[in-house]
């Protein structure tokens, strides 16, 4: 009885200490929105890059944002090169802690594939999905929480793959040109075949396209030959904007599009408003034959 005693003395005097909470870093901002809505009040996130003024490909991480990375339980990054000094961080620190969601990994692509995942209308679904796993592993006593947010963000996610077979019905394997290959995993989800790789690619790289190149994307535009043109308007080449003249003076409809989630909306009002531009399209040309 005086053991038991004991037991129960040491016991009732001990204090459960509350779990801390997951802290998440995310490149981009778009991947740390969907952190935010399964973590709640469970976790923090920090994005790197927030702002529609800086390039991550070319961003160079300061030492306030290796803190943050060297503090992380989980580090969410595109992968194929696109955010490449995530991985630097990572691996300059004692990384054994942090569990990276690498997003091209996540798909299973390879270097040299498009890193301009977050057009796919899959991707968000699937990143949001492998968290909930990530997060309920690290803080089991909220996995159900975590499942619960992480449904009801899938739900609206959901409307994008439905936009994208909707106009797949429509598309008719048309051809359409870009200015850099940004929107290009949309495109495809949408049934169209991109014509421009090479002159794109060289936009993409900041570099000028050839001659070759450039007189036949003018043909394209003059000849309709393509369905819309898609201009990334972040990109203020004097061979992109030469296109967009040269598609509104021969009525060649302009897609627009940003490479960067634009401050105050959300991942998925962002890519709705730029996926029903290509539907718009496709209901005027349906009316005008």
């Amino acid at each position: 009885m005086v053991v038991l005693s004991g037991c129960q003395t040491k016991s009732t005097s001990q204090t459960t200490k509350a779990p801390e909470k997951i802290h998440v870093v995310a490149s981009l901002n778009f991947y740390g929105e969907a952190a935010k809505r399964i973590l709640g009040t469970a976790g923090t996130v920090t994005t790197v890059i927030n702002s529609p003024s800086v390039d991550a490909e070319s961003f160079e991480p300061d030492i306030a944002t290796a803190e943050k990375v060297a503090k992380a339980d989980v580090v969410i990054q595109n992968g194929l090169g696109y955010d490449s000094w995530m991985s630097r961080l990572v691996a300059a620190n004692d990384s054994s802690h942090i569990k990276t969601l690498n997003l091209g990994k996540l798909l299973g692509r390879k270097t040299g594939a498009n890193p301009h995942l977050w057009s796919d209308p899959q991707l968000m679904i699937e990143m949001t999905q492998k968290l909930v796993q990530q997060f309920s592993r690290i803080s089991p006593q909220h996995a159900a929480a975590f499942k619960r947010r992480g449904n009801a963000y899938v739900k609206e996610l959901r409307a994008l793959p439905r936009l994208a077979r909707t106009i797949k019905q429509h598309a008719n394997n048309q051809q359409v040109a870009v200015s850099e290959p940004v929107f290009d995993l949309a495109l495809t989800a949408m049934g169209y075949r991109v014509s421009d790789s090479h002159f794109a690619q060289a936009i993409e790289e900041d570099s000028d396209p050839t001659p070759a190149d450039i007189t036949h994307l003018e043909t394209q535009i003059r000849q309709h030959k393509i369905a819309f043109f898609v201009e990334n308007t972040q990109n203020s080449s004097k061979n992109v904007t030469s296109m967009v003249k040269l598609a509104h003076k021969y009525d060649v409809p302009v897609v627009q599009v940003t490479e960067a989630k634009p401050v105050n909306e959300s991942y998925v009002t962002w890519m709705s408003s730029q996926y029903q531009q290509v539907r718009r399209i496709q209901q005027k040309a349906g009316a005008q034959s």
